[in-house]
């Protein structure tokens, strides 16, 4: 059985609540304030079968302008809006701001209903009402809604009521049961035995009994993965609820004090934001706004004070269209697609407060905004139009390197898992992302690739301009200066494809501009000959780098880059932190040591002395170089063969 909520709409005493009752029989007026003022104050709620297939929620909301923010806190989650006109006063105020609220929320369907007319008898007095209602619908989503005439008190007009209703409930599109669940919290009470509940209209998704939430906002931190004891819609108890339906939930281990009306029942790991991006509009009769303004936005059952910077215009007329971003002074629970309202500081003459309201773009925009307006501008319009595929490449790239998952991705489009893993792999067959884990679960977009490489070529082009001798960067520095907290997961990936394209090179711990090449300058090549020359002739006595340092004429720290380039070339082999040696000379040793042991078995301290030639502080470095070579095995005082091949020698 499919579910739709209709919500009504008009002014204060238009007879909302009333027409509620005489549909279905309950009061929606559940406050003993409401009731005794004969007015409602907030949101009232009651069941409508429409048919065995289709069933609707009706959510009754104030019609007087001081209630118009609980208006908007049941408005949200609305498919069909039950527009109500008093015959014996037609169109007031709250009818215009009402209907301007419901169009900024998205909502496209309705029907109209004439009440009253028991009080109003006369025809031509209810033709002259339809008529005004007709003008001033005019051009708005029920201007060709069909208009019944309705009695709640003699019961005349409502079976066509509910025929209409039924006709307009069939054209409401199906809900995204996939998409991850969001439920604005609207009402929150507790009830003997049970403990906390709380009810809202499920906008998307599904949640089941005994399954685990967020709430969110969560300044506490104490609202994360919460259980569900119990579903019920409607009073009737339900393993699980669908989006479309009206929903108790009973949670476990949460205070009724810990809740408030705008907190939204979510997935696991949703993440509410202060600032987004958005499409925003002015509605008919509001003053026009400058480039920055303040206002009191609802979004959901939320509510927060905002200040509002438009991008592309320096004013924004009513309307009028235009691309801003939002800063909230509370922290919201939003997704991209999610409607909101804007209410000014005073009201519209014959309209109330509303001025205007939007559409969530980007709920968590980046950090860094761009400072050409060109690429904001297109960037917004993109995700305002764009498909979900160019959505989610747009999202990807905002998120920079930290990038995203599927599930983030989801929680934040409000889009199903199925869908945007579909839309991820359509991007990664036209090479608009890089996978960053093997399950192609989590990427980066290819903009945030881009930039990276970017900014990994003027690092290394620096890096080797300055160490002209070095082969490369150290592989952990690169990532440092790409993004100190870059996880090295995701700074593998990167690396491998830049080195996939060809753009770098990787050796050992090092990386490089796939273009580098070590090349020695005329004075620098003969300096390097000069001081391979050196240590040849000193066979197994060479100099420390400073003695070297003075016999050629030059700085230690120019000799020290040199010893490194020469061992690197495999001319020199580094024996210890100061002990550089030909490597022929090395190699002459090693085959006169292998002798030796062959014939022997074994070499004494003082045989290896004189198979060295030289004094101790170049004959212990030796024999401890042979024993990590794996040439050699010290067993007290003597050394024997190693059955392990010899290696070649440390290298840098």
């Amino acid at each position: 059985m499919r579910s739709i909520v209709i919500g009504t709409a008009g002014h204060i005493d238009h007879g909302k609540s009333a027409l509620v009752r005489a549909l279905t029989g309950v009061d929606p007026d559940r406050l003993p304030e409401e009731k005794k003022r004969g007015i409602t104050i907030d949101l009232g709620f009651a069941e409508l079968a429409l048919a065995p297939d289709l069933h609707a929620a009706i959510v009754d909301v104030p019609g007087h302008e001081r209630f118009v923010k609980n208006m908007v806190a049941g408005t949200g989650g609305i498919d069909l809006c039950l527009l109500v006109v008093a015959a014996d006063e037609g169109v007031m105020p709250q009818t215009r701001e009402h209907v301007d609220i419901c169009h900024l929320l998205g909502i496209r369907r309705g029907v109209v209903a004439l009440t009253k007319i028991d009080l109003t008898p006369d025809p031509a007095w209810q033709e002259e009402v339809l008529a005004d209602l007709g003008r001033e619908l005019a051009g708005t989503f029920l201007e060709a809604s069909p208009k019944v005439r309705v009695s709640s008190r003699t019961g005349q007009g409502l079976a066509e009521l509910k025929r209409l209703l039924l006709e307009a409930g069939r054209d409401v599109p199906p809900r995204n049961f996939s998409a991850p669940p969001f439920l604005p919290i609207d009402r929150i009470f507790s009830a003997q035995g049970f403990g906390t509940v709380v009810t809202g209209t499920l906008l998307t998704g599904q949640l089941r009994s005994d399954g685990m939430v967020d709430i969110v906002p969560d300044p506490g931190g104490k609202l994360r993965k919460v259980k569900i004891r119990a579903l019920q819609s409607h009073g009737r108890e339900q393993p699980e609820a669908f989006a479309g339906q009206r929903v108790a939930v009973n949670l476990s281990g949460v205070a009724q004090e810990e809740l408030s009306r705008g907190q939204v029942i979510c997935q696991p790991g949703f993440q509410p934001s202060r600032d987004f991006e958005s499409r925003l509009e002015l509605v008919a009769g509001a003053e026009a706004r400058p480039a920055r303004f303040s206002a009191i936005l609802y979004a959901g059952t939320a509510k927060s004070e905002v200040r509002v910077r438009l991008w592309g215009a320096e004013r924004l007329s009513p309307g009028e269209a235009a691309f801003a971003r939002i800063h909230a002074q509370e922290p919201l629970a939003l997704f991209a697609g999610q409607r909101f309202i804007l209410r000014g500081f005073a009201p519209i003459p014959g309209r109330g407060t509303t001025i205007g309201g939007g559409r969530v773009l980007d709920p968590h925009p980046p950090r860094r905004r761009t400072r050409e307006a060109q690429v904001r501008l297109e960037r917004l319009r993109r995700l305002d139009r764009g498909t979900l595929a160019e959505r989610v490449s747009i999202l990807l790239d905002g998120r920079e390197l930290a990038g995203a998952s599927a599930a983030e991705l989801a929680l934040e489009t409000g889009a199903g898992p199925s869908e945007i893993q579909a839309a991820l792999e359509q991007i990664a067959g036209e090479g608009g992302l890089l996978w960053t884990d093997p399950e192609r679960q989590r990427a980066i977009g290819a903009g945030a690739r881009a930039q990276a490489l970017e900014r990994a070529h003027r690092t290394l082009e620096r890096f080797h301009q300055e160490n002209p001798l070095l082969p490369g960067m150290p592989t952990e520095a690169l990532r440092q200066r790409l993004q100190p907290e870059l996880s090295p997961r995701v700074f593998r990936a990167l690396l491998d494809d830049f080195c996939r394209r060809g753009a770098l090179a990787a050796e050992a711990d090092a990386v490089r501009l796939s273009t580098h090449r070590v090349r020695l300058s005329g004075q620098r090549a003969s300096q390097s000959e000069e001081l391979a020359a050196l240590f040849d002739q000193a066979g197994l006595a060479p100099p420390r780098p400073e003695e070297a340092a003075q016999r050629l004429s030059c700085g230690v720290k120019e000799v020290t880059e040199l010893l490194s380039h020469l061992v690197r070339s495999r001319r020199l082999i580094r024996v210890s932190a100061e002990l550089f040696f030909s490597a022929p000379a090395i190699e002459d040793l090693r085959a006169r040591l292998r002798q030796h042991l062959e014939q022997r078995g074994a070499i004494t301290t003082q045989e290896w002395k004189g198979l060295v030639g030289t004094s101790r502080k170049f004959a212990i470095p030796l024999a401890e170089y042979f024993d990590r070579e794996k040439v050699t095995l010290r067993v007290g005082d003597r050394r024997v063969p190693r059955t392990a091949g010899a290696g070649r020698g440390e290298e840098s």
